[in-house]
């Protein structure tokens, strides 16, 4: 059966995401966000933490998931990047929902 939840759990996901579809990366993490998670005023200044710089979605993709859940984990209160970015879209869904 945990596969099953694996997959509704995905397909939650992506109704979250397809709500949040054309929402700017910044706007997931809000200062809110930040403030209450991470010692942060903003995702831009979480990721120069660690030295990884984001410009572009191919930037994005090149960072090694090893390294990002590491900082992620030192840095933060979740305990990967996987873990912060879930529970930056379901907030973020929530709020556009209720708006």
């Amino acid at each position: 059966m945990e596969y099953y939840s694996d997959l509704e759990n995905e397909s939650n996901l992506q109704k979250k995401a397809d709500v949040l579809a054309g929402t700017a990366f910044n706007d997931l993490f809000p200062a809110e966000f930040m403030r209450q998670y991470t010692e942060f005023k903003s995702i831009e200044e979480l990721l120069a933490s660690g030295g990884f710089v984001i410009n572009s979605e191919e930037d994005y993709d090149s960072i090694p998931d090893q390294e990002i859940d590491a900082h992620i984990a030192k840095t933060t209160q979740f305990q990967s990047w996987r873990e912060m970015l879930t529970n930056a879209i379901q907030a973020a869904a929530l709020l556009k929902i209720s708006n």
